[in-house]
Parts: structure tokens; sequence; C-alpha cells
């Protein structure tokens, strides 16, 4: 069977849907019964160097994100002969019609969270995914949450949606880092000794102001933690810190983009991760912190429990004071409890594997 997979939204971004493009692809493409047709913008990912027999690679040029996608890719799409395709980050382009056509959904947040976009966002996402439910049968989504969104405000049958979850990388693991490496990541991002982590890119969706609020009104009654933001700034963040204190704001620290390899070192550094989010259809960063031995505080919001279970420590969804508390709870873990924390959390991330993932989508797809 021939198939072509969309990797092509891997140059302009790269969030959790973007990781889940390209981790599930990197499992598929092992399966060597089938003839695989990546498709790529401007050039191949770095991922992808390796030249597998059953494996091709086409690139495609291209440039504004909109005509790309709408207009470039619909034209390429036609001239290529495949059993199926499946596109796993972003729906197919409007203009492509085939029954083949598999695609995947992460979430409806421009529904579910319509202040987390801007406006014109909102209605090209809304008009692609009623495209996609109503042109074809089965849709891909990476959580039970995002599947009973999609079933009820799509009108899609439950048998038609697929759930996929997110995987954790093997180099997400157990290991302990050595003084070189601590030194290396911290000089990298200039990163204080202590810390509290949030990695997520920098959007109104992700709620780092109520993590900022939360600590700048404990900064008062004598926690001083240091706080790192990591990730890259999306829209309306130009003025983020405006407005709390001089001496506050001191002790927050923005690292920028953070490359792959350093991840786990960034996670296992952090004395605690906090996941704020208002909406994920799934949440990898968390996951992937809980895979690292680092306590975790989350909102209860959307997939986060189906996510993490109960080996994170839940506030509920918007709520300042729950959060302050669950701060000051974990802050005052005996060691006892610091080391029956790790081992859920270790535990909860075997869960979550993307040869296990990568077998349910292709069993219920493409054979």
């Amino acid at each position: 069977m021939r198939i072509c997979v969309d990797l092509t939204s891997l140059a302009d971004n790269f969030s959790g849907i973007e990781r889940f493009a390209l981790s599930i692809t990197k499992e598929l493409i092992k399966n060597t019964e089938h003839h695989w047709i990546l498709l790529f913008k401007n050039s191949v990912h770095k991922e992808f160097g390796e030249e597998l027999d059953n494996v091709e690679k086409r690139v495609i040029n291209g440039g504004n994100k909109l005509i790309f996608n709408q207009l470039i890719l619909p034209i390429k799409l036609l001239g290529i002969k495949a059993d199926r395709y499946f596109f796993p980050a972003f729906p197919a382009p409007f203009f492509f019609f085939n029954k083949n056509a598999f695609n995947t959904i992460h979430d409806l947040s421009c529904w579910d969270c319509p202040g987390s976009n801007k406006k014109y966002m909102i209605w090209y996402f809304k008009i692609m995914y009623w495209k996609a439910s109503l042109c074809n049968k089965k849709i891909i989504t990476v959580s039970e949450f995002s599947k009973g969104r999609i079933c009820k405000i799509l009108r899609v049958k439950p048998e038609n949606v697929f759930v996929v979850y997110n995987g954790i990388s093997d180099q997400f693991n157990n290991s302990e880092l050595t003084d070189e490496e601590k030194k290396r990541v911290k000089e990298k991002y200039s990163l204080p000794k202590d810390y509290v982590l949030c990695l997520s890119t920098l959007e109104p969706r992700k709620n780092l102001r109520l993590l900022l609020d939360a600590y700048s009104s404990l900064f008062h009654e004598g926690i001083t933690d240091e706080i790192v933001l990591a990730g890259r700034k999306g829209w309306t963040m130009e003025d983020f810190l405006k407005g709390y204190p001089e001496e506050f704001q001191q002790h927050v620290h923005f690292t920028g983009f953070i490359d792959d390899e350093d991840l786990p070192a960034i996670y296992k550094l952090a004395k605690v991760f906090v996941f704020p989010s208002l909406y994920e259809g799934f949440g990898i960063p968390p996951l992937e912190a809980l895979a690292c031995g680092t306590p975790v505080i989350s909102s209860d919001a959307a997939s986060m429990p189906e996510v993490l279970g109960n080996s994170a420590y839940y506030f509920e969804n918007r709520n300042l004071e729950e959060l302050k508390k669950q701060i000051v709870n974990v802050m005052n873990l005996s060691e006892e409890q610091i080391e029956i924390t790790k081992k859920a959390g270790f535990e909860r991330a075997k869960m979550f594997n993307w040869k296990i993932e990568e077998i349910k989508l292709r069993d219920s797809l493409f054979i």
C-alpha cells in the first residue's frame, strides 16, 4: 500500500501538534509492508535524514502558510498517487477531496476556548474541521476528551473517531544528569540554581498569568522561588510582565525555544513543573516532566486528568487560591513523599508509548 503523509507543518512551528506528527510518522515508516511518501516544506526535516527503501521523501517549496496550505499543497497532492493520505498535524487542504484521506483534529479550542487565538484563525479552523468531518469518514484525535468534543460539536459518529495518544520519547528516562550536562544546559539557557518550571508556547490559552499571579502573591509571603518560563512567545505576550513589582520580575526568567536534546535536562533540573493551561487536547509537557521525575502541578482542565491520572497535583481550573495551596503543598513534601510522587510519575509516563500508539493507528486505519 502507498501511503502519503503530510509533514509540511514541521517547517513552520514545533508544538505538541508537530511533535505528534513527527513522532508517529517515525514509527509508521518502520513498517516495511507499505511504501511511504513523506511531504516536507522547503527541506527534509533533520529527523528523517536516514535513507530507507520503503520511504520516498518529497520537498515542496513555499513561503506564506495560508497560500502554501490551501493552494500549493493541494495542487501537489493531486499529482501523488496513493492508497491513503494521512494528515497527522492539521486536516487536509480545503480543496483536496479524497475518500481515502485521514485527518487529525487535536482539539476543538476554536470552539471551546475562542479567546486563545485571533478571530480570523478561529474561523479558519472551524471551516477546516467542519470540512474534515463532512468529507472524510475517519478522524484521528489524541484523547477521549477531544473525541467527545468532536462527536458532539462536529456530529461525527463515535465509531469514526479513533484515539491515538501522544507518546513519550526514549530520551525522557530516569538516568541521572552528569555535572557537565547540568553546567552546559544552565549556561546555554541562563538558568538559575533552583527553579520552578513551566514549558509551553507563551500564549493566553496557557494561562501563565495565573502562575505569575500565584507566585507574585506568595512572593510577599516569603516564597521567593525563581520561575523559568520556557518556550517560544505566541501572540499578545509582548508586555507579559507589565504590572508586576520590579522586585518580583527579577525572579522570572524566559528561555525562548528549548532544543529537543536539552528538554530532559530542563525538566530534571526543575524543583516542580507547573501547568496552568486553560485547555489542552492532550498536553505533552507535564507528561514529559513526570517521565523525568519532576513533580507536576496541573489545572484540572479538559484532557489533563485523563492524561496525568493520579500522578499530578491538581487545582481547579482558573482558581488562584487552589493553585497557591498546591504550590505550598508540593514545596513542603517530605523526601519520602517526593519519592512516592516520582515513582507514580514514572509509572504513568510508561503508559504512553509511540510504538503502541503507532500499532493502534495502523491497525485501525491503514490495514
